[in-house]
């Protein structure tokens, strides 16, 4: 435990430096090895180093701990926090090679190799259409059975319902944190949580203790899409956050694989958009598969698209499962008897719904 927090200790005080940065404290320790060898020392390490100034030498030499350091031990020992560098073997190898690679990452749970073979970011808005929740979940759950670890956000939406449908399927799932990993956010996802540190690992560069700021989130993001293969945009508009790590992805040379869905839907902007600038259209799990070579057993058929009364129904039967009764949607949506006659006539057509004894409707996904 002494050994492993003088690592910590000496990490941070590196990249507190002022003037070090990301890029100077990865060169460094690439060049001297671990921080805890030349951080707080006489400075002999640093005399032959020409990429960092001398008033740079001066203040990595000082003989001084951290900002906070005594409550930074508390919480990685309350909440037993892990930690690795990219001098670690376990350190995420795609992460590595990216533009600015965080030099640390702190994390809740388990993290090894394997983890990282295979993984694939699903992230979207945090208002999601009920198309949207029941793709992510479908497409999320699919990907794990074919042995992907699934990467986002722990933020409300699209993410939430990407960890679910990894843990639910009985996979694992990686949330990438713009907190420390004591700090769960937003903070109805406790348990949410809890789940995903028995199941894979809360994960953040941010120093334990750092409370939720709105420019963080944005930062973290090129670590969503730098730890996976690719990254699925499902719903969100041009300015999203969901955006952004397809930017990201793209920047780093990852595959993008957009939902697309209604124009005229605001949370079907940004997947669109994606399309237009060369993501792939993806309309089931196979359609991500096959570009790593991989296949599901059973072919599944893309959901079909709904007009804007089938979409309503749709989602009040979604909403009351697990059947609704035909009354109760004449009730619910003001509709005439012959309007939903004739709705839920194309949506059975369309195998999204069937019609059970006693008059009742049953959502088929």
């Amino acid at each position: 435990m002494k050994n492993k927090m003088e690592k910590v200790k000496a990490w941070i005080k590196l990249i507190s430096t002022p003037e070090v940065g990301n890029a100077k404290a990865i060169r460094l320790a690439e060049t001297l090895g671990e921080p805890k060898n030349f951080v707080g020392s006489a400075g002999e390490a640093l005399q032959d180093i020409d990429f960092i100034s001398e008033s740079i030498k001066e203040n990595i030499s000082l003989d001084s701990e951290p900002k906070d350091w005594q409550k930074i031990t508390e919480l990685i020992e309350k909440f037993q926090i892990k930690f690795i560098s990219i001098l670690d073997d376990n350190y995420p190898p795609l992460l590595r090679n990216i533009f600015d690679p965080p030099p640390f990452l702190f994390y809740r749970g388990s993290l090894s190799k394997d983890d990282f073979r295979r993984t694939l970011a699903i992230v979207g808005t945090r208002k999601a259409s009920n198309y949207g929740k029941l793709m992510t979940k479908r497409i999320g759950g699919k990907l794990v059975g074919s042995g992907f670890t699934i990467v986002s956000g722990l933020a409300y939406g699209i993410d939430t319902l990407a960890h679910l449908s990894a843990l639910e399927s009985g996979g694992r799932t990686f949330a990438v944190m713009g907190t420390g990993v004591d700090t769960i956010y937003p903070p109805r996802n406790r348990e949410l949580a809890e789940r995903i540190i028995e199941n894979g690992a809360l994960i953040s560069e941010f120093i334990p203790g750092k409370e939720a700021e709105k420019w963080n989130f944005p930062i973290r993001n090129r670590i969503i899409s730098g730890i996976s293969l690719g990254s699925l945009i499902i719903e969100g508009t041009k300015k999203s956050g969901a955006l952004l790590t397809a930017k990201f992805a793209m920047d780093q040379n990852r595959d993008v694989f957009a939902l697309p869905g209604d124009i005229n839907r605001e949370q079907a902007e940004g997947p669109n958009y994606l399309i237009k600038l060369g993501a792939k259209i993806v309309g089931s799990a196979n359609d991500i598969l096959e570009e790593y070579d991989l296949v599901l057993d059973k072919i599944e058929k893309p959901f079909p698209r709904l007009t804007e009364k089938e979409e309503r129904i749709y989602q009040i039967l979604i909403n009351n499962k697990p059947e609704t009764h035909f009354d109760s949607l004449v009730v619910e949506t003001g509709l005439s008897v012959g309007e939903i006659s004739t709705i839920l006539l194309s949506l059975e057509l369309k195998d999204v719904v069937k019609k059970m004894p006693g008059n009742k409707i049953v959502p088929l996904y």
